[in-house]
């Protein structure tokens, strides 16, 4: 059976990550975007190129259907787009729109000084060490 601090961990970061999505909604709220959509729109501002639809999913660890309905979402806000895979019929490929270059390049400022300011009160090795932390849980999760 689990200890309590497993518990408590687990906990807490489930009220760690309701909490950064709430506070980031104000970010996003004039561009009517949520952050869920954001995370979306960084990675493919991010990227070299198109990303497939499960190459999207993979990085931002959720299911393609989520991210089926995530990338429909945008395409209606004109903020991506979606094209057929040549080199895979079954697949599709997303990237920026023009519209959607535009809003992550005027609401990435805003956003990187809101992740500066986080954790202010932490120490940068603590913080380090979250981190890794936090990435071993998911490595051992995906596995």
């Amino acid at each position: 059976m689990p200890g309590t601090t497993e518990r408590d961990l687990i906990v807490g970061v489930i009220q760690l990550a309701n909490l950064l999505t709430r506070r980031l909604a104000p970010i996003f709220e004039k561009s009517k975007i949520t952050p869920q959509q954001w995370a979306v729109l960084s990675v493919l501002g991010e990227s070299e190129g198109a990303l497939s639809l499960a190459g999207l999913a993979r990085k931002l660890l959720v299911s393609k259907q989520n991210m089926t309905g995530m990338v429909a979402r945008l395409e209606q806000l004109g903020l991506a787009e979606r094209e057929a895979d040549p080199a895979d019929l079954r697949s599709s490929k997303v990237q920026l729109s023009r519209r959607g270059r535009a809003l992550v390049d005027k609401l990435r400022p805003s956003y990187d000084e809101w992740v500066r300011t986080l954790g202010k009160d932490v120490s940068q090795r603590d913080m380090q060490s979250l981190t890794r932390t936090v990435d071993r849980l998911i490595s051992e999760l995906e596995a």
